[in-house]
């Protein structure tokens, strides 16, 4: 029911325009001649028809049967005698498919007399309340520490007049509920058995609050160039979309899939070109590659403008400014433009983080607001900060060199999907991580081992979020990992365990582009012989240079290691270049040391990401 559409949470059940709908007087069932073979097969070979059936190569993208008309899929061919016949049979079942009957008018006049507005009740509640003058393509940066938005999320604003001459916008969007923090328990449901979905169309300012401000995250919106007839079908879809229940897979049906769905109706003859597995910046990049993004719009996070805008104030400055914004005295100061979208950043921080009243922040507000206007003509440049369509692709494989105790080795890594520490970070506040399914191995090159295989790491999941300390924001650091690596023993052996590590720590940002870190990490790990917990303090830097590259000092101690009595130190430098579209250039120098023995390896590896 409609109600229901309209109402919900962000993290709620939602506000779907699912299940029954409510049909307008009892509808006419005229006689309809049946349409020829020649005309079916052109409804079948239309690359939106595919496209409203989720089909990529003729082939469902999901195991999902329950958008079918026979609750299993056959072929397009098959689909649309089967949807015409039930429009035939009952003139009402078009209430649940006005996108698929927009399509079939195309080649069948008959059926233009059919309308959804008039005949279904709730479908044209939906029409009136959710008006789609315009389309925002919205994009949200990553949450490494959520798993369900940890590549970022992606979804839909419509703009429009709704029925009542009111001004109204609406996000749309495809998510699961995570109520568990047993990450490999989610990793399964979310890679094999799939998860319940949630479709929700719902008012947009409480997604963009919810980013904004409760998660932290920066948000771009890319205006699409969608005319009137495209913009009507993506709403008849959308509805469509909400008499489903699909379940929620994290590789092949998440908020990309959906979304990259309803952008594709601009250019539904591309849809077999996209590929299995989407992340969000897949949906931007292929927007922005297609022509379909008329313009651009930056919002940053709170978080974000404080830790970039302090860089350019002083810490003199921002802390005179932070003081008189808890006792509301902003009156007393005089501030530069820059100065007043700090303080703005810095009021809505401390608000969301009640530091400071209410009372408090309304006074604030109404003192910046007399500084803005003061600089109405200006703005904030943030054309040299990278943006997310500028990024890498992120899937990986690579293939290089490496020198380990005095022997040679081919190096070979690969996984789907991921975020490295290696990337280049300068978008994102702090340094962020997120891997699933990395596989690293060596094959031997010496005259003894030539062609033997060593599995150095196969980890389901690894994460690390760096994010800075600065003078009035507090951040935990923090990183998790589960998977299969191989260790260093007491013995000088390496050897493959089963482990798990989560650590704390804080980062600091000396100045933009150096930062330092210290993390505590303790970890568990196990293999057929024995089982064992550790501990492992680290300290580091990484500085992006000139060059356009950056360049990481790591240092730690393991303590009890693989049981190992003695600490096991370890150093490693590493060298990652940038500026080549696509290729990745990877230099590492590592040494480690048990008692007074040493081990170095020294690798270098050339990475294509798809």
């Amino acid at each position: 029911m409609l109600p229901r559409i309209l109402k919900g949470s962000i993290l709620a059940s939602f506000f779907l325009i699912l299940t029954t709908n409510s049909i307008a007087s009892e509808a006419t069932r005229p006689s309809y001649s049946k349409v020829d073979r020649v005309t079916l097969q052109q409804i079948a070979n239309d690359p939106l028809w595919h496209l409203l059936l989720q089909l990529k190569n003729g082939r469902p993208i999901t195991s999902d049967s329950s958008i079918y008309i026979a609750n299993s899929f056959v072929s397009p061919l098959e689909e649309a005698q089967n949807t015409i016949t039930h429009f035939q049979d009952n003139t009402e079942n078009v209430c649940n498919y006005p996108a698929r009957l927009r399509l079939i008018k195309r080649y069948v006049p008959e059926f233009e007399s059919i309308s959804p507005i008039q005949l279904c009740t709730e479908y044209r509640r939906f029409v009136e309340s959710v008006p789609v003058d315009s389309i925002k393509l919205i994009y949200a940066s990553e949450n490494v520490t959520s798993a369900s938005s940890m590549m970022g999320h992606i979804m839909l604003r419509l703009d429009g007049i709704n029925d009542k001459g009111i001004p109204v916008k609406h996000g749309v969007t495809f998510f699961t509920e995570l109520n568990s923090l047993n990450v490999p328990h989610i990793m399964y449901e979310t890679l094999i058995t799939g998860k319940e979905g949630v479709f929700k169309v719902a008012p947009y300012e409480e997604f963009e609050q919810f980013y904004l401000y409760e998660e932290q995250r920066n948000i771009w919106r890319y205006t699409l160039d969608f005319n009137e007839q495209q913009r009507s079908f993506v709403q008849d879809y959308i509805w469509e979309l909400g008499q489903q229940s699909p379940a929620y897979f994290f590789h092949i049906f998440n908020c990309a899939s959906v979304t990259q769905l309803l952008v594709n109706i601009a250019r539904p003859n591309k849809l077999n070109e996209i590929a299995s597995w989407l992340t969000p910046l897949d949906v931007v990049k292929f927007a922005q590659s297609n022509s379909l993004v008329a313009s651009t719009q930056f919002v940053p996070s709170n978080k974000w403008e404080i830790t970039t805008l302090e860089e350019n104030i002083g810490g003199k400055r921002t802390s005179t400014i932070s003081k008189h914004l808890a006792q509301a005295q902003l009156e007393t100061l005089s501030l530069s433009f820059v100065e007043t979208k700090y303080a703005q950043a810095l009021n809505q921080y401390f608000r969301s983080a009640q530091t400071i009243s209410e009372q408090r922040y309304q006074k604030n507000s109404a003192e910046i607001a007399a500084f803005d206007a003061k600089y109405k003509h200006l703005s904030l440049d943030v054309s040299e900060f990278p943006v997310p369509s500028t990024r890498q692709q992120e899937g990986y494989v690579g293939a290089g060199f490496t020198h380990q105790d005095s022997r040679s080795f081919m190096a070979l890594r690969a996984f789907p999907v991921a975020r490295r520490l290696a990337d280049d970070n300068r978008s994102m506040i702090g340094e962020t991580e997120l891997i699933l399914a990395d596989f690293e191995f060596r094959v031997g090159l010496e005259q003894d081992n030539l062609g033997d295989i060593y599995v150095d790491k196969a980890m389901l999941y690894q994460m690390v979020s760096r994010v800075p300390v600065t003078q009035n924001v507090s951040n935990w650091s923090s990183s998790f990992n589960v998977g299969i690596n191989r260790v260093l023993t007491g013995e000088q052996k390496r050897k493959l365990i089963v482990q798990s590590e989560f650590g704390l720590g804080f980062t600091r940002e000396v100045t933009q582009g150096l930062g330092v870190y210290s993390d505590i990490i303790v970890g568990a790990g196990a293999n057929k012989h024995e089982a064992f917990v550790y501990a492992k303090p680290v300290i580091g830097l990484y500085a992006y240079t000139k060059l356009n590259n950056k360049l990481a000092i790591n240092l730690s101690r393991a303590y009890n290691q693989y049981g190992s009595n003695e600490p096991i130190d370890t150093a490693s430098l590493s060298l990652h270049q940038y500026g080549f579209e696509n290729i990745v250039l990877d230099f590492e120098v590592n040494i480690q040391k048990v008692a007074n023995e040493y081990e170095s390896t020294v690798s270098f590896m050339l990475g294509s990401r798809f």
